[in-house]
């Protein structure tokens, strides 16, 4: 760790003991970092996120959304092994810089073939997903995915899905089109991505909650 990064580090651990500037819904943090500050601190769990200048922690995972992400994962491994359009990953680090913005989705999907599709070894992904999913957790609250979704839209994702496992909805957002809400009954693609992907989605939100 570079002595800059190290010494933004203690600034902001001053904050929450231990913790680095953590922020939620009614606390601000009094002292920031720079995106490149922040991309030099360790990747370590609890996994934390950055939006100009303030560091988040990811809200924690339940069991039923390690249910959906699983499951969701599951699918898409089955569809890219078969047509090799791309690959599936989950909470992989990804740098937005126009957006200062260092996020992880829950999953992932990136198209391309050979060398753009090689895992980095190091750093963060600064190409944004092509397709990205995230599952809502018991903590996530309805100011922070407004701002969220906003944000892939404008870093260059062109497919983003928010699963609500509770709900049992799927939102579908792609640039410059009407969100859509799918539910139990609908089949639901993923163009302009993946060219025959489908998911039905009553079976799929049936197998996260293990109904017979």
């Amino acid at each position: 760790m570079s002595t800059s990064a190290t010494a933004a580090f203690s600034r902001a651990s001053q904050i929450h003991g231990d913790e680095i500037g953590y922020t939620d819904a009614v606390t601000t943090p009094t002292a920031t970092l720079t995106l490149d500050e922040f991309l030099a601190l360790p990747e370590e769990k609890p996994y934390r996120e950055y939006l100009r200048g303030e560091v988040m922690e990811k809200p924690m995972a339940n069991d039923l959304h390690g249910s959906a992400t699983a499951r969701l994962i599951t699918e898409f491994c089955n569809y890219l092994d078969r047509t090799g359009e791309g690959v599936v990953r989950n909470e992989v680090r990804h740098a937005a810089r126009a957006e200062e913005w260092v996020y992880l989705p829950d999953i992932h999907v990136r198209v391309g073939v050979g060398a753009e599709l090689t895992p980095l070894l190091r750093g963060a992904v600064e190409r944004p997903p092509d397709f990205a999913i995230e599952v809502l957790s018991p903590d996530d609250r309805p100011y922070r995915w407004i701002e969220r979704v906003n944000l892939y839209m404008k870093s260059g994702t062109r497919l983003l899905w928010v699963v609500d496992p509770k709900a049992e909805t799927i939102r579908v957002y792609r640039p410059g089109a009407q969100t859509r809400v799918r539910r139990a009954g609908d089949t639901l693609d993923a163009t302009p991505v993946l060219r025959e992907f489908s998911l039905d989605v009553g079976r799929f939100f049936a197998k996260v909650h293990h109904r017979s």
